[in-house]
């Protein structure tokens, strides 16, 4: 049962192995020298790049000693995908007794200069795969075998209809935040990317809302790592033509992980669901939403220039709070809104697992409607 109460109070990691050839017959002799062979292997099993195919362009470093800002053994190289192994244009070749450290970036980018400098931008919306610290190969040991990290993170949604009465077409989705950006610079050995440009990124998406959600084919987009532990972040979905804006829970979203955010979506709103978000490293294949309950929406009416939100009991309480002017957010305990005029407003709380609500005034409070909570 409810308590109301009115009583105030106060990897895929770039690996590069490098593999000795068994005997001195099985080395491609070019010349005096042997050509580098380079071969890729992708790990992961979610719906991002998993192998390559044919046609696919990397960057290739070959750099004359293991240092990232090492001169180059040979400039400007780009590795072509055949379908079944990777040709280099210029070949690396290599004398005996010569070695050289290789570097790899995927997809391939015209023009970089700076390997702990490489640019980034989401807005193509493509996996950006890196090799992390470069690994030797030599004239006897000319195999190298690289397997990419991912540098992004996939936000990925998730989303229940819980009494929306529209046709719950998910059209797009968008983020923004103090901290969220859509460009930036990679550095090749640690996958960091520092934030250069914020400019908005949408991905159109085509789903359908239901009450249990979506089991597979989750929408998506890449985006640069952020933290919402200090700074805040914001979802912006577009829905049968309207937008709805939701702030994101506190996370920290790492390169090379993918996030899985389960939210609701009632006529008053789109919010997420806190404790149900899911972290894996670019693994999982499907997904199961589970539904909250302790659904319930209380109905204040008041004619004060602001209004402080009730307290509610219960763990992992959270909703949508509607102001009455306008104005759509998330629920924070404590949570005030000003107003600026004395006029008569209405404010709906609609929220999930609540147990019960305490107001800590009653002042220019004229109705309070619990008949649906």
């Amino acid at each position: 049962m409810r308590k109301i109460s009115y009583i105030i109070w106060t990897g895929v990691a770039v690996f590069l192995q490098a593999c000795s050839s068994d005997s001195n017959e099985d080395i491609p002799v070019v010349g005096n020298g042997v050509n580098v062979e380079i071969e890729t292997d992708i790990l992961t099993r979610a719906d991002v790049t998993t192998s390559f195919t044919n046609g696919n362009e990397m960057n290739v470093w070959a750099k004359t000693y293991n240092k990232v800002d090492a001169p180059n053994l040979i400039d400007n190289i780009k590795g072509t995908y055949s379908g079944s192994k990777w040709e280099t244009t210029p070949k690396i070749a290599l004398s005996e007794g010569e070695r050289t450290f290789i570097y790899a970036y995927a997809p391939y980018t015209s023009q970089i200069t700076d390997l702990t400098q490489i640019p980034v931008d989401i807005s193509a919306q493509q996996d950006v795969l890196y090799s992390g610290n470069a690994v030797p190969v030599s004239y006897t040991s000319y195999k190298a075998k690289l397997t990419m990290k991912h540098a992004l993170s996939l936000f990925t949604l998730n989303i229940s209809n819980q009494g929306y009465e529209g046709a719950g077409q998910l059209q797009s989705i968008s983020l923004y935040g103090d901290k969220v950006y859509t460009a930036g610079t990679l550095h090749i050995e640690n996958g960091k990317i520092t934030g250069t440009n914020q400019e908005p990124v949408t991905v159109a998406v085509n789903q359908t809302v239901t009450s249990q959600g979506w089991n597979n084919d989750l929408p998506r987009m890449w985006a640069i790592p952020f933290s919402t532990k200090v700074e805040t972040a914001f979802l912006k979905a577009q829905i049968d033509g309207k937008e709805y804006q939701s702030r994101l829970p506190e996370v920290e979203m790492k390169s090379g992980y993918q996030y899985i955010f389960h939210l609701v979506l009632t006529s008053n709103g789109l919010e997420f669901i806190p404790d149900q978000t899911q972290t894996i490293s670019l693994n999982q294949e499907s997904d199961q939403l589970e539904v909250p309950e302790g659904h319930g929406v209380l109905r204040f009416v008041h004619n004060t220039e602001s209004f402080e939100l009730p307290t509610f009991s219960g763990g992992n309480v959270f909703g949508i709070v509607t102001w009455g002017d306008g104005t759509t957010e998330s629920y924070r305990a404590g949570g005030n809104h000003m107003y600026g005029t004395p006029e008569e407003k209405e404010v709906l709380i609609e929220s999930w697992n609540s147990t019960g609500f305490e107001l800590k005034s009653l002042t220019g409070i004229t109705t309070i409607d619990i008949s649906q909570y």
